[in-house]
């Protein structure tokens, strides 16, 4: 196993920081699990909300499955920051050549969104989109303690992985990068966390973790090179994840079907929360 990751290595001509990640990571006295019976999509459940679904499967997880899925998703993150920082590589991340947009499209129509954040979902088909202003009200403009998804935005190369139906209405963040994937990386989401689960995170913020398979150990991405990935279907950036983050501007496309109705909205709530606004074509180009 250790041989062929080796050889893929080569073949995808991957960075020295990757290189020592993945020697840091794989490196262990026993071999690590690779979760490959946990569906994608249950990372993106927080720990209450996965123990109760998996009571409807024909295996339910153990208490000792769940310690060490979670164990193993924090020290994922833990060793991707410890990486970063060691071979000084946040000042990339949370430079100026990096932008980060958080979508308030990303389920559907930003104009059927909900106005308040819905909790213990189990299916991305039910959950809805939190609307603009239910946003504002839910987070501050700086030092939110949960952590949000964004799409990473590459500003020399103007590229970014955000579907443009997904631009139609979001935010711009800032804060501090947590974690950085070619792809989706099936981090937990806020609408899949019970009550339990808010209340156990209340006083540091929900969390947001890498689904720990190889795939995804794969895909995440270190230095600028790192951009030109494989795992991204246009070799550009994928999910980042942002802690203790701000609001840096408001984002709509005017020229969508329901853009004009947006665009009131938006200059509405950018001068009540004193937040800048602009167009995602100034934002982000042609992208």
């Amino acid at each position: 196993m250790k041989l062929l990751r080796q050889i893929i290595r080569r073949i995808i001509l991957e960075g020295p920081v990757k290189d020592s990640f993945d020697e840091a990571w794989y490196n262990t006295n026993e071999e690590r699990q690779n979760y490959d019976m946990v569906q994608s999509g249950e990372g993106t459940y927080h720990r209450d909300t996965l123990a109760d679904q998996s009571k409807n499967y024909l295996r339910p997880y153990t208490d000792e499955f769940m310690d060490q899925f979670f164990e193993d998703k924090r020290d994922l993150k833990r060793l991707w920051n410890e990486t970063i920082d060691a071979n000084g590589l946040r000042d990339f991340w949370e430079g100026p050549k990096m932008k980060y947009f958080h979508s308030l499209s990303y389920y559907g129509s930003a104009v059927n969104a909900v106005d308040q954040l819905q909790q213990g979902e189990y299916s991305d088909d039910d959950i809805r989109d939190l609307s603009l202003a239910a946003f504002l009200r839910e987070y501050k403009k700086s030092g939110n303690k949960d952590e949000m998804s964004t799409w990473g935005y590459h500003v020399p190369s103007n590229s970014t992985a955000c579907p443009p139906n997904q631009m139609t209405l979001g935010v711009i963040l800032k804060g501090r990068v947590t974690l950085a994937s070619a792809t989706d990386a099936w981090t937990e989401s806020r609408s899949k966390a019970s009550k339990k689960d808010m209340a156990r995170m209340k006083s540091s913020g929900l969390p947001k973790r890498v689904m720990p398979t190889d795939d995804n150990v794969e895909a995440l991405l270190f230095e600028e090179g790192d951009m030109n990935h494989p795992h991204s279907p246009n070799h550009i950036l994928g999910e980042c994840i942002l802690d203790n983050w701000g609001i840096e501007a408001i984002v709509y496309n005017p020229n969508t079907r329901t853009g004009a109705f947006l665009g009131d909205a938006v200059r509405k709530l950018s001068k009540e929360y004193g937040i800048p606004w602009m167009t995602s074509k100034d934002a982000f180009g042609d992208v």
